[in-house]
């Protein structure tokens, strides 16, 4: 499928919305830590919107914005993550745990290197059923200080499975997460299990577009695994317990207007994914600021009745707490 400019801002846009509302539905309720995907869209929509119908996905903690750029419904994301009825799972995963099984998503491990491990699982299954599948594994860089990191890559290659490890690498320039590794590059880990690996600006939506459908060619094709780095840079908020605007609500107006941008978030602005790829879509003509501007009124108005719906949704009843119990 040929990149389009508009589809990806848009998804992009409906990502950021999810989040901004994820804090201030965790102000109202009090909800407790939320782990949010703000500035990781450009990686999340230009990759999981490539995937196909069969696909597997394996996703952590930081989950939300993954699950948005795959399509999953926002109000029912929302319901669970209130821990309603009306919710992905009825209101049992909550924010760490939830799952859309209709669209890939096999599990959300809140377990560092947990996602890693079990698509390997996944991609044993797809080789066996020779349905021409992808899992993918998304993760943080800190996930490769994990034994099962190591073991997964490991047999993934030794077998030749077919996956994609996708590394969301948001450690700050200077503090990377390999600082607990004997090498300085993560590219190297899988580099030395012959898997082959790539790096990519995980801000730039064409790059990370070229980039994924690249690993996803090689993986489709029979090639065994492949490993893609993305490089992001870590938004000042990511981890929540004080549930906070850190750098305030996004303004899409800020991608051409250099007042808006001149403030206390201006070093964060110029990294903004959603801002940088609106000004460069502008700039290139490929879309007006009249279409970010409408498309940006279509996110908040879809989050907007998303936050009708979950909160509409009732809690679940305490008998449903033995429902889907193995043991």
């Amino acid at each position: 499928m040929a990149f389009s400019p508009r589809a990806t801002l848009a998804r992009m846009l409906l990502m950021r919305r999810f989040e901004e509302m994820v804090i201030t539905l965790a102000r109202v309720h009090k909800l407790g830590r939320q782990h949010l995907a703000i500035g990781n869209e450009a990686l999340g929509a230009a990759a999981l919107m490539q995937l196909a119908d069969g696909d597997l996905i394996y996703t952590t903690h930081r989950n939300h914005g993954h699950m948005i750029a795959r399509g999953v419904d926002s109000g029912k994301a929302l319901a669970e993550i209130l821990g309603r009825a009306g919710g992905l799972c009825g209101g049992k995963g909550g924010t760490w745990h939830m799952t859309d099984p209709a669209l890939g998503f096999q599990s959300t491990s809140a377990m560092v290197g947990g996602s890693i491990g079990l698509s390997v699982g996944g991609g044993f299954a797809l080789k066996h059923r020779k349905t021409g599948g992808v899992a993918v594994a998304l993760f943080g860089d800190g996930a490769l200080d994990e034994g099962i990191a190591y073991e997964a890559l490991n047999i993934a290659s030794l077998y030749a499975l077919p996956v994609l490890f996708l590394c969301e690498n948001n450690s700050k320039e200077g503090e990377a997460q390999t600082s607990r590794l004997a090498t300085k590059e993560l590219t190297a880990v899988p580099r030395a299990l012959k898997i082959v690996c790539a790096s990519v600006d995980g801000g730039n939506p064409k790059a990370v577009d070229r980039a994924v459908g690249a690993a996803l060619a090689h993986v489709r094709g029979g090639n065994g695994p492949y490993f893609l780095e993305a490089q992001l840079v870590r938004w000042p908020g990511s981890h929540q317990i004080v549930h906070e605007f850190t750098t305030g609500v996004t303004d899409v107006t800020a991608a051409w207007d250099k007042a808006k941008a001149s403030n206390e978030h201006a070093e964060w602005q110029r990294n903004d994914p959603i801002l940088r790829f609106a000004h460069d879509m502008i700039a290139c003509g490929a879309l007006t600021r009249e279409d970010v501007v409408a498309l940006d009124a279509d996110a908040n108005a879809m989050i907007a009745k998303a936050r009708t719906f979950a909160e509409a949704s009732p809690f679940p009843k305490p008998e449903a707490a033995l429902a889907g119990v193995f043991v």
